[in-house]
């Protein structure tokens, strides 16, 4: 981070409530930032494990330090004192239990004041006591740094919407009349969401300016699943759609966070707390107040999962969506399964084409992943429900495997499908060659399947030839033949009794060495195509003294 020093006036403001293990460790972070002229503003709303009394005693030592002692309801009632008493050029927010890094406040000082952009936004970090991790590893937006950008250039930012990862120029924030709702939880969204889109220019800092404690407490406002905390998240996200309606850009970015994270992580946690018929109701109304606010055009591009709790919720079928969600989540795999057979069903005569779609992108895979688990009785007795689902291949030999089993209702070729994915692709790690060909063999217990197997070699024409186990081994062993085939070149693959398709055997040695000129034929790797094996079939050694020295040669050997 930069080092160079200008005096600024800086406010920080950190709202405290019962945080005395934590508190110290932010207050010493703070007293450490290399910015000039900052206060430090506690409001501490009601502390009783001794919170205020040790800030008290930190300002007592450093006069950048200062309490006031709120009657504040909420965090965000805090905040808004805080920013009442603050006369800094700057604002800036900290929770209690969190840490800022060194030289943090220092680079989005030196931005704004170089920029003169309205707000600067900087990367953060998450830690907990056993680790650390990036939320953002996967944001473009923080790959470099960017001065005096348009909202619109950096949508991607709007999906993350705390209020301690950025600064503000006080005059900007008076102008947008930003103020923090008074409310228990989710204060942040809808006036981060305003300034935003306020913001004439924005700065962005690729530095992590924020550490944020992952206390794991399930008692948290912001984890907490029951309806009052639900229903207050979908008024704020209803806010803020309003806040972006008369902008394409943002407006869909938007509408990804309510599809694709946070709409969905607090539907699914209500869903999960077994809320009644009743309580469902009630929240049905908020959800489809804020569904009729957001484009819905971007709800194919949603991951499987989320995807069927938003189109069950959009068909008004509450109960299914809970069953869903909680089948989706259950340690038993049947659960899972069935959840995903009964949502399919259900969206089934009401959308053939979504159903197709759900049952390609999540039951399928589902169904790869879980089926071996299962008897073929279970899902003789439960594909009837998704009869008539339109299933497209996918270009994934084991996935469509898989749908030709449930095209066909065969509930014995499910369970194996399924078991086949932990042996292929077939590996080979043991080539032998004789006068009659190979003997190759790879780790995979095939006797453990239970299935038939072929090595199947494709050239100019089609050659099977059956896979042996070897007990002793502990894997698999396939002598190929030389005189059946003509010569050239020819892939390997196997297949599986009962199963379609043809699945790819890889070499793991690369590449395999070469045999001698007088073998019959050659392993080879294909490197370019994930290492696929391969042979060649070399043409027969003529029959003349040149054949039959060959032949006494390798009989020396």
């Amino acid at each position: 981070m930069s080092e160079k020093m200008h005096s600024h006036s800086l406010s920080v403001i950190v709202p405290t409530r019962n945080a005395r293990p934590w508190v110290g460790e932010l207050l010493d972070s703070l007293l450490a930032q290399d910015a000039e002229d900052v206060e430090i503003i506690v409001v501490d709303n009601g502390s009783t494990d001794g919170t205020a009394a040790f800030v008290e005693e930190a300002a007592a030592c450093d006069p950048r330090v200062r309490l006031i002692t709120s009657e504040a309801t909420s965090a965000a009632a805090a905040r808004n004192e805080g920013v009442d008493a603050a006369t800094g050029e700057y604002l800036v927010f900290a929770d209690s239990d969190d840490i800022v890094p060194d030289g943090a406040y220092r680079t989005m000082l030196d931005s704004l004041e170089a920029s003169g952009s309205d707000i600067v936004i900087g990367d953060h970090l998450k830690f907990s006591v056993d680790r650390t991790w990036s939320p953002t590893r996967r944001w473009h937006p923080f790959d470099a740094a960017r001065v005096g950008v348009a909202p619109t250039e950096v949508p991607e930012l709007l999906s993350g919407r705390p209020c301690w990862n950025r600064m503000f120029r006080r005059s900007f924030w008076d102008q947008a009349g930003l103020r923090f709702p008074e409310v228990p939880s989710v204060e942040d969204i809808e006036p981060m969401t305003r300034a935003f889109v306020a913001a004439r220019s924005i700065d962005v800092v690729p530095d992590c300016v924020y550490l944020y404690r992952d206390r794991g407490d399930a008692t948290s406002l912001s984890v907490r699943a029951d309806a009052d905390v639900t229903r207050r998240y979908l008024e704020q996200e209803l806010a803020c759609a309003a806040l972006v309606r008369h902008d394409p850009v943002l407006r869909s970015q938007h509408a990804e966070i309510v599809l694709d994270a946070d709409g969905w992580a607090h539907l699914q946690r209500f869903l999960l707390s077994a809320p009644s018929d009743e309580t469902m109701s009630d929240i049905a109304e908020s959800t489809a107040a804020l569904l009729d606010a957001i484009p819905h055009d971007g709800l194919g591009r949603v991951g499987p999962v989320r995807r069927v709790l938003w189109l069950l919720v959009r068909l008004g079928d509450w109960a299914a969506a809970r069953s869903f969600v909680s089948g989706t989540a259950s340690a038993s795999e049947a659960d899972r399964l069935a959840a995903w057979i009964d949502a399919v069903a259900v969206i089934l005569p009401v959308d053939g084409s979504a159903a197709g779609s759900l049952a390609v992108d999540g039951l399928v895979p589902a169904f790869v992943n879980g089926a071996d688990r299962l008897p073929a009785k279970w899902f003789a007795q439960r594909l009837g429900a998704i009869d008539g689902v339109d299933l497209l291949d996918t270009g994934s030999v084991l996935a469509d495997a898989m749908i030709a089993a449930v095209r066909a209702g065969d509930s014995v070729a499910i369970p194996k499908v399924s078991a086949v994915r932990e042996v292929v692709p077939l590996v080979v790690d043991r080539v032998n060659a004789s006068d009659r060909g190979l003997l190759v063999g790879g780790p995979a217990d095939l006797d453990a399947l239970g299935i038939g197997a072929e090595v199947v070699l494709t050239g100019s024409t089609r050659q099977h030839t059956r896979v042996a186990t070897d007990p002793g081994i502990g894997g698999w062993r396939s002598e190929l033949i030389a005189d059946p085939l003509t010569p050239g070149r020819y892939v390997a693959t196997v297949a599986f009794a009962g199963i379609s398709g043809d699945f790819p055997v890889v070499t793991a040695r690369m590449p395999l060495p070469p045999v001698d000129d007088g073998m019959p034929m050659q392993p080879l790797a294909d490197r370019k195509d994930g290492w696929r094996f391969l042979v060649d079939r070399r043409p027969p050694r003529g029959r003349g003294i040149g054949g039959l020295v060959a032949k006494v040669r390798r009989k020396l050997r």
